[in-house]
C-alpha cells in the first residue's frame, strides 16, 4: 500500500510540474534559519524517458525527481537561451537514467534546500530533500557532515582540494596559518565551510569567532567581497572559478571532502542501487568519452575545470 501511495503521489507531482512548470513561492525569509518556501522550476528538456530500446513493461514507471541548481561552472550552469540547466552533471545523470531504464525528471531548486551551512549553526540537510520534494540532489561533494545525514551514489566527479584565496598581491597580509582576527568568506551550502576550517590542524586562531565568519550566496558576491577588502580571504574548493580568479594562499587542504561529486539522497533510498551499476556501465562506453569531451567543447565557454579534472579515468 505504501508503494502504491508513493507512486500516486509521484505521478500527481509530475503532472503538476509539467502543467504548471513553475511553483511561485514567497521570497525566503532571511530571519529564519533553514526556513523559507521551496521555489521549484520544472525543466521538460531534462526529463529522461529511459532507454528507447526498452519496452514499456520493462521500464520503471516510478518517477525519480532530481533537484539541481547552477553556479556558472561547466558542471552546472544556466543556459539562458535554452532556458535550462546544462553541464557535465546533467549529461551524466541523463545518460545514467536512460541506461537504467528509469523515468527521471529534473527540477530546479536553491542549493540550500538540499544542504545548508547557516552562520552560527551546524551544517544540516535542506528542507527540499528532507521534505521529500524530490528524491535526490545532483552534484554534491561527499563530506563527513553530509554523510551522517544523507546517503550518496558513487562519485561521478573527481575529488578536489580546498584552500584560502586572497586579493592579488595579498595587500592585507593574510596568513593562512594564523587566522586570529581575520575575516573569512564562505559560499553558502558549500563543502568548504566554517566547520571544516575550525577543524584544521597547525592553524592558530581557531575556532573562528562569529564576527570573522561571512557567508555569500554566489561566487560573484564572494569574489567582490575579497577585492573590496570586506573580508581578508575566502575559503573555497578548487573546482570554483573564483579559485582561479584570486591568489591562492597556503597549501592544498584535503580534509574537507571525503569523496568527489555524487548524487545525494535520503537515508535508505534505493536510488544508488540502480544508479551505481548504470554509471559504471556508462563509464566503459564511448558515450562517456563524448560527455567528457563536451566539457571543453559544448560547455567550454563556461568557466570551470577541464575534463581531466572532472572525469573519472
Amino acid at each position: 500500500m505504501e508503494t502504491i501511495n508513493r507512486l500516486v503521489i509521484n505521478v500527481a507531482v509530475l503532472a503538476l510540474l509539467v502543467s504548471v512548470c513553475l511553483v511561485e513561492a514567497a521570497p525566503r525569509d532571511k530571519t529564519r534559519k533553514g526556513g523559507g518556501a521551496v521555489n521549484i522550476t520544472c525543466e521538460d528538456a531534462g526529463m529522461s524517458k529511459g532507454d528507447p530500446s526498452l519496452s514499456q513493461d520493462k521500464m520503471d514507471k516510478e518517477v525519480w525527481r532530481f533537484a539541481r541548481s547552477h553556479y556558472n561552472n561547466r558542471a552546472e550552469y544556466l543556459d539562458e537561451e535554452a532556458a535550462r540547466i546544462r553541464g557535465y552533471n546533467t549529461d551524466v545523470v541523463e545518460a545514467v537514467c536512460r541506461i537504467a531504464g528509469k523515468n527521471c525528471f529534473f527540477v530546479q531548486d536553491p542549493y540550500s534546500h538540499c544542504w545548508e551551512s547557516p552562520h552560527g549553526y551546524d551544517a544540516r540537510g535542506g528542507i527540499g530533500l528532507h521534505g521529500d520534494y524530490y528524491e535526490a540532489c545532483v552534484g554534491w561533494f561527499v563530506t563527513k557532515d553530509r554523510r551522517r545525514v544523507f546517503d550518496f551514489t558513487d562519485a561521478f566527479q573527481k575529488n578536489v582540494f580546498s584552500h584560502f584565496v586572497v586579493k592579488t598581491g595579498n595587500p592585507n597580509n593574510f596568513q593562512y596559518d594564523d587566522l586570529t582576527g581575520s575575516k573569512i568568506g564562505f559560499l553558502e551550502s558549500w563543502a568548504a565551510d566554517e566547520h571544516c576550517v575550525n577543524l584544521l590542524s597547525d592553524v592558530s586562531g581557531l575556532p573562528l569567532d562569529e564576527s570573522q565568519i561571512h557567508y555569500y550566496l554566489t561566487q560573484t558576491e564572494l569574489e567582490a567581497a575579497v577585492n573590496a577588502d570586506e573580508i581578508d580571504a575566502a575559503f573555497v574548493t578548487d573546482d570554483l572559478a573564483i579559485a582561479g580568479n584570486l591568489e591562492k594562499n597556503g597549501p592544498d587542504i584535503d580534509s574537507c571532502l571525503v569523496d568527489g561529486v555524487a548524487v545525494m539522497v535520503r537515508k535508505g533510498s534505493t536510488l544508488p542501487s540502480w544508479f551505481n551499476p548504470a554509471f559504471k556501465k556508462l563509464v566503459s562506453t564511448p558515450e562517456y568519452e563524448q560527455i567528457c569531451d563536451d566539457v571543453e567543447t559544448v560547455h567550454g565557454n563556461i568557466p570551470g575545470p577541464d575534463k581531466e579534472d572532472i572525469c573519472l579515468e
